[in-house]
């Protein structure tokens, strides 16, 4: 998993040991030290004057500061040692500087700590704090005892607390900011990959539905020609495939226009109708029935979009009869109450003959693009009356009359059971 895929943790991740951490650690040791010896301190609150030396609240002091050095690798140590120690000489002893220890010490495990020990550590301080000014009530501590007790808790354990979190709140939507930055990046990387993907494979189709259905037509009429013996036949065969080359060539130009061009939505003008269909169906079996629904033209009762795949679908049909079959084909297309039915049927020149796939797939693709379905397989067809096997071949399509869902959706399962012998 990459790192910006990668969803942020319970808490941060542990730092090694860093200057930041030394450099915080000398500043309050001297701190305390320049405290210490400028004399500067107050009473504790339980002993007036202190309860022990000035010589022991250093130490303690010192032993406070040397625990931050695992302040941002083991925040738990800085709350363990250091909240104590502070806390025992705010109340007996007399040295400052335990007052900023103390914040040090609860503010620590919030902002490096995991959430578990900053709610541990929340919990615990203002526990201590109530706890301090119970006693101090049931003591009957005097007025100011009680006083200066309340501003320790409120002051010096609310405000690491709420500062604490308000800067783990922050640092965590930055972290979750750059990790759905990171995700839409990604993400935009996979929908461009899959756009090209798409692109490439609306060429592919395009170019095996248009160009090589006039190819297919060349090979045939050229090898039809070569057979022949009529002058005038041999000569309508090669201007059949003079014209198919050339319509070839312009489709092909067409289509590399559109690659070439940066305006956007930019469409091939291929020389592909029913009538083209029609003209290569003739062209392998002048006696091809051929039937096309008028209503088929009509944008009202069937959509462009359904138009345009049901032609596609057409173009590599025929261009899969004309290749691989022959006569007798027959072609209909007719509209119905809720879908457009498409069918070509021919007769295998081989029954082993196979092909490359890729035309099913590209005849599959088209139809399912629109709501549709499509097979192809062996026909059902009357046993002939001479015992000869009849090798027919059939591709059934049914296509919605729109793609918004209005109206039922063909069902594969009744294509199939219209092909069943």
């Amino acid at each position: 998993m990459s790192r910006a895929s990668a969803p942020p943790g319970p808490g941060p991740a542990t730092p090694p040991a860093a200057g930041r951490d030394l450099l915080v650690v000398g500043m309050y040791v001297l701190l305390v030290l320049v405290l210490a010896v400028s004399g500067v301190a107050n009473s504790g609150i339980l002993a007036h004057g202190g309860a022990w030396p000035r010589e022991v609240s250093v130490g303690l002091m010192l032993a406070a500061c040397l625990s931050l050095l695992w302040r941002r690798r083991r925040p738990v140590i800085a709350l363990a040692v250091a909240g104590p120690l502070s806390l025992v000489e705010i109340i007996a002893g007399g040295q400052i500087a335990a007052y900023f220890l103390l914040f040090e010490a609860l503010f620590v495990p919030i902002m490096h700590g995991s959430r578990h020990l900053a709610r541990a550590t929340t919990w615990i301080a203002s526990a201590v704090g109530a706890l301090a000014v119970l006693a101090g009530l049931l003591a009957r501590a005097p007025g100011e005892v009680v006083f200066l007790i309340l501003l320790v808790s409120a002051l010096l354990i609310s405000t690491p607390l709420l500062w604490g979190w308000e800067v783990r709140h922050h640092r965590e939507a930055r972290r979750s900011a750059e990790h759905l930055a990171g995700l839409e990046h990604e993400l935009a990387a996979t929908r461009a990959a899959r756009a090209v993907e798409t692109e490439r494979r609306s060429i592919a189709h395009d170019l095996h539905d248009v160009v090589a259905g006039h190819l297919s037509a060349v090979s045939l009429h050229t090898s039809l020609a070569a057979t022949l013996e009529d002058p005038s036949a041999r000569d309508g065969s090669l201007t059949t495939a003079r014209e198919s080359a050339h319509a070839a060539l312009r489709d092909l130009r067409s289509m590399i226009g559109v690659l070439s061009t940066e305006e956007q939505g930019a469409l091939p003008s291929a020389t592909l109708d029913w009538s083209s269909l029609t003209a290569r169906l003739r062209g392998r079996d002048p006696e091809a029935q051929v039937s096309i629904d008028p209503a088929l033209r009509d944008p009202g009762q069937v959509e462009p979009a359904v138009q345009a795949a049901l032609l596609r679908i057409g173009a590599e049909a025929v261009t899969n009869a004309v290749r691989h079959g022959e006569a007798p084909l027959s072609m209909e297309v007719r509209v119905e109450a809720t879908e457009v039915r498409f069918s070509l049927r021919n007769r295998r020149a081989s029954p082993s003959t196979t092909g490359t796939g890729m035309g099913r797939g590209a005849i599959a693709h088209r139809a399912a693009a629109v709501g549709g379905s499509a097979i192809s397989a062996p026909a059902p067809t009357p046993t002939p009356t001479d015992g000869a096997a009849v090798d027919t071949w059939q591709m059934l399509a049914r296509l919605p009359l729109r793609v918004d869902g209005e109206v039922a959706r063909p069902d594969p399962d009744r294509i199939a059971e219209e092909l069943r012998p």
